[in-house]
């Protein structure tokens, strides 16, 4: 990057895995508590004290997965060194965004899309069955698939601690090269940021540090797994309290984005995200910066991805490639058009 003319930073931050932790007790927490409330819901007692041990059981596993999520409980992780990198030749209108870290889990990423639908489900029919148990005990045929799906769920969710085990040729080396592809295509303008974020695995929280640091309102395109099979997604974030013109500059670029792709005869789909899959476009949106997060890939994409699988084996760039040329010339367009604003 400082070869094509960048200006490049290196922001050191310390973090660690507690938000994956967090989540894990979530996950084990709602699972303990549908087996402690199986018998409850089965057994002739009165109905309040059932609702009672459930709500507070529910309330006490937030208090702590929130406590631990926010850092406002000690706990035992190790510390993690990380560094983001921020390139730039000016003030920045739009910033080309890409994390540079990889994980492997117990879950694959698909595993994890079907926990957390199945966490959401059992932790609804949950509340449901507290419900309904306050006027009388639950048939065990009714009690026992509630306690199941909670329990599969919570305990899927459980499975989030981090490993070291996965080479992350789709998440993402493939988005590290469509972002220095676009960024070497957009190197003659000033109003070009690029930012490589780190601890994108452990939360987004390269992201968290960057934008609590530099408090931008400007644009994003996020590069985030751009498998060689399957088709490109946009997904679209909204800053927070955006106005028009962010609002605009967020559909101004998902649009260049999406016809720049499909003039290359790629098939595109605009649309969020599968539940249960973050990426640092989230977190930059609280933020207050509005933009979008490109990938590419299927169900079997999302099967390899946090596994050790994920290596460059059995990825094709060129995929990535094209990304970048196609969001380079997009962001270029949106520029020279004012389509997307200074910030």
């Amino acid at each position: 990057m400082r070869e094509w003319g960048y200006a490049v930073l290196r922001q050191h931050f310390v973090t660690s895995s507690v938000r994956l932790s967090a989540v894990s007790v979530l996950g084990a927490g709602i699972g303990w508590l549908a087996l402690i409330l199986y018998p409850l819901f089965v057994l002739p007692i009165p109905g309040w004290t059932v609702c009672f041990v459930g709500l507070s059981g529910m309330l006490l596993i937030a208090i702590v997965t929130f406590g631990m999520a926010s850092k406002k409980l000690p706990t035992s992780s190790e510390p993690v060194e990380a560094v983001n990198l921020e390139a730039r030749r000016g003030e920045p209108a739009v910033w080309l965004v890409a994390h540079l870290d990889s994980k492997g889990q117990r879950l694959s990423l698909r595993g994890r899309v079907m926990a957390v639908i199945a966490f959401g489900l059992g932790s609804a029919v949950v509340i449901g069955a507290l419900a309904v148990r306050l006027f009388g005990p639950l048939p065990w045929w009714v009690a026992l698939p509630v306690t199941v799906l909670a329990l599969v769920g919570g305990g899927a969710m459980s499975l989030s601690a981090p490993r070291d085990d996965s080479p992350g040729a789709v998440d993402n080396a493939t988005g590290i090269i469509a972002a220095l592809v676009a960024a070497s295509e957009l190197a003659d303008r000033t109003d070009v940021g690029v930012l490589v974020t780190d601890a994108e695995e452990l939360g987004m929280e390269g992201a968290r540090v960057w934008i609590g640091a530099v408090g931008t309102s400007a644009s994003f395109v996020n590069f985030d797994g751009v498998d060689s099979i399957g088709r490109y997604r946009i997904a679209m974030h909204g800053g927070r309290g955006s106005t028009t013109a962010p609002a605009g500059a967020r559909r101004a670029l998902s649009a260049a984005i999406a016809a720049e792709l499909e003039e290359r005869g790629e098939e595109v789909k605009v649309g969020s995200l599968p539940p249960g899959i973050l990426v640092d476009g989230v977190v930059l949106a609280k933020g207050g910066m509005p933009g979008v997060t490109v990938s590419r890939g299927n169900w079997s994409t999302l099967g390899v991805v946090h596994t050790a699988r994920d290596a460059a084996d059995r990825v094709d760039v060129r995929a990535a490639v094209v990304a970048g040329h196609a969001v380079a010339a997009a962001v270029r367009r949106a520029l020279i058009d004012g389509a997307v604003p200074a910030p």
